[in-house]
């Protein structure tokens, strides 16, 4: 009996010998590094991904003070969600066309939006936090007025691009009373 306890713990101590064998020279076929080259892939795809993203918030800017409906409106997705302040939820592209095509038809919009965040949540969903300040001029009287918003965008990844699936804002300026 006590011969197969130590043939037992002998095969043990081999297999146990052999499994660590194993795991050294694995380790040693793929150095680990500081900093490795995983992290640093990671860090350089979340950068892009954060690029893109401000890109996306470029080109709206740039859609919104052209008064250019199908550039806003190719920004986001079919099942977007424009939320405006005093105004009903606008629930789907169409609705979004719509509220972007009565906007246009009311106000010109002359603004810069600065990026406050921007947070890659998970390969296909982000949100960004931006500011904006400018004019805005009413078309029916030419008045201008000034413009100053905060403002919440979600993004959602389709087909290798980010667009705007969710957007929320509220003016910063005092209100007129």
């Amino acid at each position: 009996m006590k011969r197969t306890s130590v043939a037992v713990a002998t095969l043990a101590a081999v297999a146990v010998a052999c499994l660590s064998w194993q795991g050294i020279a694995s380790a040693q076929a793929q150095p680990q590094q500081p900093g490795s080259s995983n992290s640093l892939q990671r860090d350089q795809f979340e950068a892009r991904q954060r690029a893109e993203i401000v890109g996306v918030l470029k080109s709206y800017e740039r859609s919104l003070n052209a008064s250019d409906l199908a550039g806003v409106v190719q920004l986001y997705t079919d099942d977007a969600v424009l939320l405006a302040p005093g105004a009903r939820s606008a629930v789907g592209i169409d609705a979004v066309r719509e509220a972007y095509t009565g906007i246009f038809q009311a106000i010109d919009i002359d603004l810069t939006f600065q990026v406050a965040e921007v947070s890659v949540v998970s390969p296909d969903w982000a949100f960004l936090r931006s500011t904006s300040n400018g004019v805005v001029t009413i078309l029916a009287t030419g008045a201008q007025t000034p413009s100053s918003n905060q403002e919440l965008f979600v993004l959602h990844k389709s087909q290798g691009r980010w667009k705007l699936a969710r957007y929320s804002f509220s003016s910063v300026l005092p209100s007129a009373q």
